[in-house]
């Protein structure tokens, strides 16, 4: 096999199987410049590699033949150098690999815990979203709830939500003492507003006084302004009731039903 520096153009005949199978780096003994040089094609058999190896030393720094002429030389293989150069190439070439796969693998973790996450959180957008819905329609259709379920009347209640199945709400009582011809009066005002999503029919309206044991001393009956009362609108309702018992502490409010049953309201403090 002739060898040509890249560098200086000097020519080198060497033995084929001082290569080897797998290819050299070799270098000039002239200008120091390195190369790698591949195999032939044809490749040594067994016996004739067993045989070169032992001579491969010898003939790697034999000098070329008189009669090749003065333009071919030796040529001078470091063996240690060619071998410590090709770790080096294997060294480097390993490590960007499994820089590359390092890399591909941590794009696809984040790819898959933005997908976890955004999985995550679309199902907690959707529960919320649905108990959100789902307390709407429980606030906004409470008095047919009621109505239907009069069992759910104290978890409203619980909550500090007016529900009954009138769509009604008393609020607002306000009470004060007064002498009306000598006559000491007490006088009350209070509010009605329909909560419900339809217009209510708007019944006689039931006042009690309660003791400090949550017993009725007495009740009255106060006609509304109006029979009817649309979807969140507000109407005010006045009375008075004269020499009132000393005892009593409450005043409930309530509405008498077609069947005389009283839908008891929050209480205020007289």
């Amino acid at each position: 096999m002739i060898l040509t520096c890249p560098e200086c153009a000097t020519s080198f005949k060497v033995a084929d199987d001082a290569i080897g199978a797998n290819g050299r780096t070799v270098r000039c003994s002239q200008c120091s410049a390195t190369w790698f040089v591949a195999a032939e094609p044809d490749v040594l058999n067994l016996e004739e590699s067993k045989k070169v190896s032992e001579i491969r030393d010898q003939v790697s720094r034999e000098a070329v033949s008189s009669d090749m002429g003065s333009d071919f030389k030796s040529v001078d293989f470091d063996y240690d150098d060619a071998l410590d150069n090709t770790r080096e190439r294997d060294l480097e070439a390993s490590a960007a690999g499994i820089g590359a796969h390092a890399a591909i693998r941590d794009n696809a973790d984040r790819i898959r815990a933005r997908r976890r996450l955004f999985g995550v959180g679309m199902i907690w957008v959707v529960t919320l979203s649905i108990l959100a819905l789902f307390a709407l329609s429980a606030l906004l259709f409470r008095a047919t709830i009621v109505e239907k379920f009069p069992g759910t009347a104290p978890i409203y209640k619980a909550i500090g939500l007016e529900a009954n199945a009138s769509g009604l709400e008393i609020y607002n009582i306000e009470t004060r003492y007064g002498n009306n011809e000598g006559v000491q009066v007490l006088f009350v005002s209070g509010k009605i507003k329909n909560y419900d999503r339809k217009t209510r029919d708007v019944d006689l309206i039931k006042l009690s006084f309660k003791n400090e044991a949550g017993e009725v001393l007495t009740s009255w009956v106060v006609e509304p302004p109006q029979t009817t009362l649309k979807s969140g609108k507000t109407i005010e309702f006045a009375s008075q009731y004269p020499n009132p018992p000393i005892d009593a502490v409450k005043l409930a409010p309530g509405f008498v039903a077609e069947a005389g049953v009283q839908t008891e309201q929050p209480t205020a403090s007289q």
